[in-house]
């Protein structure tokens, strides 16, 4: 269970959520909505431990997330970013990225797995030989997304999954994260493929 109790973020110069309250179940996908600078981002950063609370407080299993907890918590959990950043050659870096943390070793998944979820996601296993360089955004993305799968973590966080892809891609992925019935998900999007599949909309 993922709960934010009158969570308050404030920058500098803004203040985009402000007493924000919200229960979110194991195995429920939830998916945050609304226009830019609404707060979708900032919630999830703050779930990440990645922007400090202004007041309020977010509870992660009951477990309440600050400073002294927020590395345990982030083993439980699967982050993907709106853009991916990494200094990686291949794709086959980019799949076994996440796997090179100490946390994360043990959870290495073999070829079968790898291309298994591959495939659900539209992709053939040969663009594992590929650069980087050589894929297009929404390839990358899928990619992303096929490595925060294969973590096999308890909650999955995604910031606009699908912002690149086509329309059979984003049902795909839709479906996919949707079948994993255990796995709690947090979402932010614009994109009404994703949001629909979501049991959870909440308008910021």
């Amino acid at each position: 269970m993922i709960q934010f109790i009158g969570t308050t973020i404030r920058y500098e110069k803004e203040q985009p959520v402000r007493e924000f309250n919200l229960e979110v179940s194991k195995g429920e996908k939830a998916v945050f909505t609304g226009p830019s600078g609404s707060g979708k981002s900032s919630l999830l950063n703050a779930l990440m431990g990645f922007v400090p609370l202004a007041c309020g407080e977010i509870r992660i299993n009951n477990q309440l997330l600050s400073p002294a907890t927020i590395n345990k918590i982030r083993q439980e959990i699967s982050y993907l970013p709106q853009e991916l950043s990494l200094d990686l050659d291949t794709v086959g870096d980019l799949i076994y990225y996440p796997f090179e943390f100490k946390n994360n070793r043990h959870l290495k998944p073999d070829n079968h797995k790898i291309n298994e979820v591959l495939k659900l996601l539209l992709l053939d296993e040969s663009i594992l030989s590929k650069k980087l360089s050589e894929v297009s955004g929404g390839q990358k993305q899928r990619l992303g997304l096929a490595s925060v799968v294969l973590l096999n973590k308890p909650i999955i966080i995604l910031d606009e999954p699908t912002s690149a892809l086509d329309d059979d891609s984003a049902v795909a992925v839709a479906k996919l994260i949707g079948s994993f019935k255990k796995t709690t998900v947090i979402s932010a999007s614009h994109d009404l493929r994703w949001i629909e599949l979501m049991d959870t909309q909440i308008k910021l």
